[in-house]
């Protein structure tokens, strides 16, 4: 025989709290995420000439997709 089934269910256990993912990744990038669109929105709001410039336009919306893309990536690394 094997073990016992204490013996098992305590292996099991032991190897499920091994696999267990850490959430705290996707709540950094999460804050750092509601962070830069409450920044971004705050100074868009107050400014009358915001963005000022495409290339400035362009870089916040490639930051933006970057951090909805991590977050969505983390979210998955966490789940499976």
């Amino acid at each position: 025989m094997l073990g016992s089934v204490p013996d098992m269910t305590q292996a099991t256990l032991i190897l499920a709290a091994e696999a267990a993912k850490s959430e705290t990744p996707f709540f950094i990038i999460g804050i750092v995420f509601a962070a830069w669109a409450v920044i971004i929105g705050g100074i868009g709001t107050v400014s009358e000439s915001f963005p000022p410039s495409r290339g400035a336009a362009i870089a916040m919306g490639a930051v933006s997709v970057a951090l909805a893309a991590a977050t969505m990536a983390i979210v998955l690394l966490v789940i499976v």
